[in-house]
């Protein structure tokens, strides 16, 4: 199927954008937004969305002007920017990535000038068409009405509000109130609250047993799960059995055997038997991943192999915390990954840990996030939500057309 000239002309116009930002990405670098700060933010989107009205009623004159709102651009931008959003889900975002990803500014994507000029033409089309539905309004269907200027909303406040968003990275101890965090910068930054670390909880998967060869420093691909006493399985020629599995263990200095300890430190350790399934010889003895306490035990089957234990990986975690305002109130939380706590206008996320304390950390790393246009995005869901009703309500209302008489 050929692909018709409108599609052609409006793709071709996006790999000009691209290629635009691109050059402009290695000329000057990434995008400072601090210029878009209250009120300029606002200001520049006020005159923005009042360029888009303008367009859209002198789009009758120009017919340069109409390229910009009909199908094809709309479908254009829309590929593009899944294209652009796909880069960035697929590259780790890290300011000291090199090479081509880097001077790209594919590693940098919120700062890259591809991505944000792609952006802003996808929001400019969004707009023309949110324009043209609410001129002819009476021609369209509300819940169409309602999720486009939903999803524009959204677009506008991403794009103009980006630099009223503040990013503040608190280390908080235990039993230690904090109220002084360090933004993106380095600066250290005041919190219109403090937040005192109650509890740090975390949830492990169970241990795994890998063949490591320790002389070039690679394990087997297959591994051992123990998740109860009797686990057993074939790694690399070994059939490795769990006779028996301690969750809290400790030893002494001068012993290689562990026995169970309920205390600050102690580590998965497992009595392990591992079997060569060609010659038949054995081996027996613990192994365990250690922590900052007690070192880690293998169990040599040969001068450089070994049956070892990674670190536990993490399956949960979570910080219990207080925070007190300004007034001296204060409330409780309980914040992990995807669950943040909410005060006022700031939103607080669990990020990070003392990892090598692991599950005895006594350190949260927390990221207190405010964004200014929080409320207009929260609006534009609830705007979609309500669109999403409207057309599920009005579905069967349609009546559906008589047939041509013969």
């Amino acid at each position: 199927m050929t692909l018709q000239w409108g599609y052609k002309r409006a793709f071709l116009r996006c790999a000009l954008l691209f290629v635009a930002g691109t050059t402009l990405q290695m000329g000057l670098g990434d995008i400072d937004n601090s210029f878009l700060r209250y009120p300029w933010g606002l200001i520049i989107a006020i005159n923005y969305v009042y360029l888009l009205v303008l367009i859209h009623f002198q789009q009758e004159r120009w017919s340069w002007l109409k390229r910009l709102s009909d199908h094809y651009a709309c479908t254009s931008s829309l590929v593009a920017m899944i294209l652009m959003t796909m880069i960035f889900g697929l590259t780790r975002q890290d300011p000291a990535t090199e090479g081509l990803v880097g001077a790209l500014g594919f590693s940098r994507m919120t700062s890259s000038w591809s991505f944000n000029i792609l952006l802003l033409y996808f929001t400019t089309t969004t707009g023309l068409a949110v324009m043209d539905d609410l001129h002819h309004i009476r021609k369209r269907r509300v819940a169409a009405v309602m999720s486009h200027l939903a999803v524009f909303v959204m677009l506008v406040a991403g794009i103009f509000g980006s630099g009223d968003k503040v990013r503040v990275s608190v280390n908080t101890q235990l039993n230690k109130p904090v109220h002084m965090g360090v933004d993106r910068a380095g600066k250290p930054t005041q919190l219109p609250f403090a937040i005192t670390l109650k509890e740090f909880k975390m949830d492990e998967y169970p241990p795994k047993l890998y063949v490591l060869n320790t002389a070039t420093q690679t394990s087997s691909r297959d591994f051992l799960s123990v998740e109860e006493v009797g686990a057993s399985m074939v790694v690399d020629g070994w059939e490795l059995t769990a006779e028996q599995y301690i969750d809290m263990a400790g030893r002494m200095p001068e012993s290689d055997e562990y026995r169970e300890m309920q205390h600050i430190g102690a580590a998965p350790a497992v009595l392990v038997r591992a079997k060569n399934t060609l010659s038949g010889e054995e081996y027996r003895g613990w192994v365990s991943c250690g922590s900052f306490i007690f070192e880690p035990s293998y169990l040599f089957l040969s001068k450089d192999i070994a049956v070892a234990m990674p670190r536990r990986e993490a399956k949960r975690y979570l910080s219990r915390i207080e925070a007190e305002n300004e007034k001296g109130e204060t409330e409780k939380f309980n914040i992990e990954v995807n669950h943040p706590a909410k005060i006022g206008s700031w939103h607080i996320y669990q990020v990070g840990y003392d990892t090598a304390r692991g599950r005895w950390s006594s350190t949260s790393v927390l990221e207190c996030v405010r964004d200014g246009w929080y409320s207009a995005v929260h609006i534009a869901l609830w705007t979609m939500l309500a669109a999403g009703v409207v057309m599920f309500v009005t579905a069967g209302g349609r009546k559906p057309r008589k047939e041509e008489q013969r």
